[in-house]
């Protein structure tokens, strides 16, 4: 059932309930996303063979790449700030050690690791389901988030199900499951759900967060699409794939630049090489060939003669 105004009264409640455990606890200090993946020697990693070639994607370009309110519908409109249910439900600490590295990652949206060139993101409101999107996009290292996605699908399978405890005391049931995405969606995907259900102000809450995680090629794109009173199932699925449909039209476009360049420059090298090869070919005036010919002989000589 969508209730946006049920919705706005509960934001406001979380905020201060936000609000009143920042000012209470300080940072328990664990780390944030995967250490395993973070701890890569980048100086060891191989090169890409194009990498002297191909130019990272710069930020303006990343730009280009995200999702527009056109690509999700009606209900959803520019983000008025991030959701206060993000320091509410999803900070603190796990009864299971193995997944605090699941709760920091999804906390932090540190899924991606450092990135290698261009980053953007931008967020939404859904005002029918109260609901909060969250895109990001960038260039990354392909090996590495490889990895990344491979450990938070191990991740995903061992945890099921834990207990979070915030930043009061205060205990909260955690269940991950996984999440398909279409298999034809970039070169490598991974996709969750964690639903942080407990009670809020007196009242029993469920918080459901999508996350969808997919690489193509050299970038990456990173989605979340969470809310307190369900979310909208077919929205995670549908802005994961227009999102990537732009990151390949992006990718596309520069490659079709590139390929481009290339012709132009082997033209004008080609151009370049014949013009001197021409400028070889034609004798200039006065050359040793005209001063070494024979002189034609005199008509007197030809008579005496």
């Amino acid at each position: 059932m969508r209730r946006p105004y049920r919705v706005l009264a509960r934001a406001v409640a979380l905020g201060m309930l936000a609000g009143a455990a920042a000012c209470a606890v300080d940072d328990p200090g664990h780390p944030r996303g995967f250490p395993e993946a973070a701890s890569v020697d980048e100086t060891m990693a191989p090169a890409s063979p194009s990498a002297s070639t191909v130019p990272a994607l710069t930020d303006a370009r990343a730009r280009s790449a995200l999702l527009r309110q056109d690509d999700l519908g009606d209900a959803w409109a520019g983000t008025q700030g991030a959701a206060t249910w993000r320091d509410g439900l999803l900070k603190g600490r796990t009864d299971r050690p193995e997944c605090q590295a699941l709760l920091d990652a999804v906390y932090a949206e540190d899924i991606l690791g450092e990135p290698k060139g261009g980053t953007a993101v931008t967020g939404f409101d859904d005002y029918e389901y109260g609901a909060q999107l969250r895109y990001q996009v960038g260039a990354y290292d392909k090996a590495d988030v490889d990895a990344r996605l491979g450990r938070l699908r191990q991740l995903v399978d061992k945890c099921g199900e834990f207990t979070i405890t915030g930043a009061q005391g205060q205990e909260y049931g955690a269940e991950v499951t996984p999440v398909e995405l279409p298999g034809g969606l970039g070169d490598a995907r991974q996709g969750l759900r964690l639903v942080v259900s407990g009670a809020v102000e007196g009242e029993d809450s469920a918080l459901t967060l999508d996350l969808a995680t997919v690489r193509v090629g050299d970038t990456a794109a990173l989605l979340t699409h969470g809310g307190l009173y369900g979310i909208d199932d077919t929205a995670t699925r549908d802005a994961a794939q227009a999102g990537v449909q732009r990151l390949q039209d992006l990718l596309k476009k520069e490659q079709k630049e590139r390929k481009e360049q290339r012709e132009k420059k082997t033209k004008k090298a080609k151009e370049t090489k014949e013009a001197e090869k021409g400028e070889k070919k034609t004798p200039s005036e006065g050359s040793p060939a005209e001063e070494g010919a024979p002189d034609e002989p005199s008509a007197d000589e030809e008579s005496s003669a």
